[in-house]
Order: structure tokens, then C-alpha cells, then sequence
């Protein structure tokens, strides 16, 4: 609880999927826990990867195929219930932090709710709490020997479509776009969402099918002005500069050429 955020926002399992977007791009956040608005008893979690799968990116999309045939303006009313996961990884407000990492690197999940004996949500802590919690102590190795060497990459040519269902089929939840060997930017489940959730392209899709818009370029979300690192840097350097720019990852790179990526998580390899 001395590094969990609290209080917490939560939402019923009634809220609109809708809502649920214009909460993320609001306040930025990656995940929200569902709960019951009375006795906030903790019903599941919702994250931008679970909205990105619905907006087009995996199985969840063919719930608005076969329930609203294409209707994306129909599809944002239906409850969070209907794509939330109710599988939540938890944890109790006694817990310690190396508890949380534990769980964590575990199971593979960035956040946790904190609840109480009775499951009420009281908090919710993530892998960036954690990690900026040792900014300033991790040191004395290189970005190189903690950063995700081999990683998938995509060109600008591709579909939002496209890129989102690699990003949700393959796990993860950024996309560096490439061109020529050269580091264009940045796609995320994040930018992803952010474009759904801007006042122009909802208008557009009261009127036009979900299909018409995913085909859009992936450069409509791709972050140009990316903050990155290169591989011989220490990695307290990228710890400051993720906390800095208030950023989730950075992209390694050496004369122009991405060589790996590193994030929050790359920093729990240092905690063990």
C-alpha cells in the first residue's frame, strides 16, 4: 500500500464500453478494475489490450461482427462485463512489494488490484510503481544486457487492423514501425485506443462500418517523436528517462536502427 495508487478508480460491470475508452484516453490509464458500485467488491478488470481485441484486434472483435454486424457505433454501448477479464490476478493490502513483484512476473500481468479480506478494492499497484520505486538504485548494467532483443517489428504500409492483431496475437503491447531498417516510431494498444476515442473518428464511424476505419495506415497512431536509448547506456539512465517522459518503454536504438526495446518490466530481471 506505500506505493499503491489509492484511491482507485473502478467501474461497474454495467459501464459502457464507451465510457471505459474516454476513461483510458482521459487519464492514461492502461487498466481499470471492475467492481460492484456498492460494496466495490472486486468482479474483474479491464485493460487497453482487452478494448483494442473488441475494437478490431482479436476474438473479442466478433462480438461486434455477430452481435451489431459491423456497428461500431452500437457496439461501444455494450457493458465492460461482456470483454472484461473476470480471471483477476490480486492482491491483499498486507501484502509486501516483493509479494507484487512475485505475482507479477509470475503470471505475466502489469497490475494488481489491492483488496481487502472481503475482496473490496482499496488500490491497485503496477509494474511502474514498482520500477520507479528503484529509480536511482538500479545501476552498473548496460540497457543491452536487460533489453528484448528480438523484437517484432512492422512496416507503415500495414493496417491498424493488422497491427492490432499481431500486437494481441503475439502478446505484447507495442509495435515499433520500421522503414528501410530505419526506427520510424511507435505503435500501442495505447495509441490505438487514443485514435478510437478522438472526437473525428467517432464521427466518422457513426456512419461508416468498423472495417472501413481499421484499414486506416498504422502511421495514424504511430508516436513519431519517441524518446529513445542507446544499448551501451546504463539502465539507471532508462529508468530516469522512462519516469521523466512518463513512458512505458524505450526504443533501443544504434544509428538509426532499432536494436531492442526495453521496459518497465526489463527492470524486474534486476530485482530478483
Amino acid at each position: 500500500m506505500t506505493i499503491a495508487t489509492s484511491p482507485v478508480v473502478t467501474m461497474a460491470p454495467t459501464t459502457p464500453i464507451q465510457d471505459a475508452i474516454e476513461i483510458m484516453v482521459q487519464k492514461g490509464f492502461r487498466r481499470i478494475p471492475i467492481a460492484d458500485p456498492g460494496t466495490q467488491r472486486l468482479r474483474g478488470i479491464i485493460t487497453a489490450t482487452d478494448l483494442v481485441n473488441y475494437l478490431g484486434g482479436g476474438e473479442k472483435y466478433q462480438l461486434i461482427q455477430r452481435k451489431y454486424s459491423g456497428n461500431f457505433y452500437k457496439a461501444i454501448n455494450e457493458p465492460v462485463r461482456s470483454i472484461m477479464t473476470t480471471d483477476v490476478f490480486w492482491i491483499s493490502t498486507s501484502a509486501k512489494i516483493h509479494d507484487a513483484l512475485r505475482l507479477m512476473k509470475k503470471h505475466n500481468v502489469g497490475g494488481l488490484p489491492v483488496v481487502d479480506d472481503e475482496k473490496h478494492v482499496w488500490a491497485i499497484v503496477t509494474e511502474r510503481d514498482i520500477a520507479f520505486m528503484f529509480t536511482g538504485r538500479i545501476s552498473g548494467a548496460k540497457v543491452s544486457d536487460v533489453m528484448t532483443k528480438k523484437v517484432v517489428t512492422t512496416a507503415p504500409r500495414i493496417s491498424i487492423y493488422e497491427a492490432a492483431r499481431l500486437m494481441i496475437e503475439r502478446g505484447f503491447r507495442r509495435l515499433p514501425v520500421v522503414l528501410d531498417g530505419k526506427f520510424v516510431g511507435l505503435a500501442s494498444v495505447r495509441t490505438i485506443l487514443r485514435f478510437f476515442g478522438s472526437s473525428e473518428v467517432f464521427k466518422h464511424l457513426q456512419s461508416r462500418a468498423m472495417a472501413q476505419v481499421l484499414q486506416t495506415s498504422v502511421l495514424e497512431v504511430t508516436r513519431k517523436n519517441v524518446v529513445t536509448i542507446e544499448p551501451n547506456a546504463d539502465v539507471g539512465e532508462a529508468a530516469k528517462l522512462l519516469q521523466d517522459n512518463d513512458v512505458g518503454s524505450l526504443p533501443v536504438v544504434e544509428n538509426e536502427r532499432l536494436v531492442g526495446i526495453i521496459t518497465e518490466r526489463d527492470f524486474f530481471k534486476l530485482l530478483d
